[in-house]
Formats: C-alpha cells, sequence, structure tokens
C-alpha cells in the first residue's frame, strides 16, 4: 500500500507541474485574465505539493523549487489584482460618470504589470525545471516508507494544518480583526489544498469538506480583495468624487461580506476531519 500511495504522489506532482507548464504557455500566448488567475493557484498548488511531500524530495532541490515557484505567485498578484479591481468598481458604478478616472487609472497600470508577467515566464528555465521535478518526484518513489507511516504524517500533517484554523474562527467575525481573517483565509487554503491533494494520492472522496472549505474561501477571498483594492487605490491620484466612492463601496462591500462570514460560522462551523 505504502508504493502504491507513493506512486500516485509522484504521478501527481509531475501531472501538476505539466499543468503548470502549460498554463504558462497559453498565458503567454493569450494573457487572458483568468488564464493569468489560474497559472496563480495552479503555482500555489504546486507549491503545497512540494511542503506536503517535503520530508521524501532532495532538500537543496525542494528549496529551489519552492522559491521559483513562490516567485511565480507573487508576479502574477499585480496584474490579477487590477482585474478584479476594475470587474469589481465597474459592476458598482451607478452613474456613467462616477468611477471614470479610477477605471482609467487602473486600466493604465494593467500593460506594465502584463510586461512584467512576461519577461517572468519568458526568463523561466523550463528545461533546468523540468530535470529538478523529476528529480524530486522520483524521491517519492525511491525512498519508501511503510504505509503506516506515511498515514501517520498526513494524520499529522491535517492536524497541524486545522490547528489555526480552529483558533481564529471564533476571533474572526469580530469587527476590528481583519488580520485574523487575513490569517484564517491562509490557513483555510492551506487546509484545501492538502485534501485535494490527499483525494487522489489516497484515492478518498473529499468532496463535502472541500466545498465547505470553498464557501469559506469564496468570502474571506473577496474580504482579501476589499483590502487589495484599498490600497491599489490609494496609490491613485484621484478626485474627491471618486475616493469618496472608492471608501464607501469597499466600506459596504467589507461589512455585508462580514455578516455572510458570520452566518456561516454559525450555520456550518468547521471541525476537524480526516476520514482514510
Amino acid at each position: 500500500m505504502g508504493a502504491a500511495v507513493m506512486k500516485r504522489a509522484e504521478m501527481l506532482m509531475l501531472s501538476q507541474w505539466h499543468e503548470l507548464l502549460r498554463l504558462r504557455g497559453d498565458v503567454l500566448k493569450t494573457a487572458d485574465p483568468e488564464t493569468i488567475h489560474d497559472l496563480r493557484v495552479a503555482s500555489r498548488r504546486f507549491r503545497a505539493m512540494l511542503g506536503l511531500f517535503e520530508p521524501w524530495l532532495p532538500p537543496k532541490t525542494t528549496a529551489r523549487l519552492k522559491k521559483n515557484t513562490r516567485k511565480l505567485t507573487r508576479v502574477l498578484g499585480g496584474l490579477r489584482n487590477i482585474d478584479e479591481a476594475l470587474i469589481f468598481f465597474r459592476e458598482r458604478r451607478t452613474e456613467v460618470e462616477a468611477g471614470e478616472q479610477l477605471d482609467a487609472l487602473l486600466a493604465k497600470k494593467r500593460p506594465k504589470e502584463l510586461v512584467r508577467i512576461t519577461k517572468a515566464l519568458t526568463e523561466l528555465d523550463q528545461n533546468r525545471q523540468n530535470r529538478q521535478v523529476r528529480k524530486a518526484a522520483g524521491r517519492l518513489t525511491k525512498k519508501r516508507k511503510n504505509a503506516r507511516r506515511h498515514l501517520d504524517y498526513f494524520t499529522a500533517t491535517g492536524t497541524l494544518l486545522f490547528r489555526p484554523i480552529h483558533k481564529l474562527l471564533p476571533i474572526a467575525p469580530k469587527r476590528n480583526k481583519r488580520d485574523s481573517r487575513h490569517a484564517l483565509r491562509i490557513a483555510i487554503k492551506k487546509w484545501r489544498y492538502f485534501f485535494e491533494i490527499m483525494a487522489p494520492v489516497l484515492e478518498r472522496d473529499y468532496s463535502a469538506i472541500l466545498a465547505q472549505l470553498k464557501e469559506y474561501q469564496t468570502i474571506l477571498g473577496r474580504m482579501n480583495d476589499v483590502a487589495e483594492f484599498e490600497a491599489l487605490c490609494r496609490g491613485l491620484k484621484l478626485p474627491k468624487s471618486e475616493q469618496s466612492f472608492v471608501k464607501v463601496t469597499l466600506q459596504a462591500e467589507d461589512e455585508q461580506l462580514l455578516k455572510q462570514l458570520t452566518e456561516l460560522i454559525k450555520k456550518k462551523p468547521l471541525v476537524y476531519t480526516f476520514p482514510m
């Protein structure tokens, strides 16, 4: 059983890496916003996989892969925030004139971010990183341990990932705890990636807990967007009328999302689970 588990882990790591490379190629061809978002998510999932399987991977190779993947995730973030901000404010404009300059200034930032992304993706040494990924993935089956140790490790990791969620859930609905909500968002995302990886590796169905985590992540992700949009707009030279439009719009959104989060925690509280 242990060998079969780790063989599936090896195949999943290679598959995830090939998907990341496919999306990289698509972004270079089209610069499509959705594809850019998918590439950013794929880079996070691959980094989560490296972290989860790290005890079996070559340390130096893994460290280099994690560093390069983290850089990729970060370089994609700026354009994603601009695109989401454009959509968000356009949907909430009540008058034709409201947010006109905001829209123009945000759109003006997009080409510069796209140049940064294209440069980073073009400079990615695909052949070298392919060799590094194959080397890392191959260790999953070469350094075998018995099945019980595999399962013990995965159980301990799942428990460890849930701890910050358990700690932050009671605090998150408090109005002045934005930092706690940010930390909860990251903790839930990590736990979700854990289940997404474990499902094919252990051949288990975790769709119920994944659906619940997605509900939380959707609300907390939108709350994080509010914070990102605030920071993005803070650097723009806007007339007072549009500054007011931004402030009122973001405050209303944050208030509504806080209510939704509070209700979700009451109705569907997260509890630890990891059936094997």
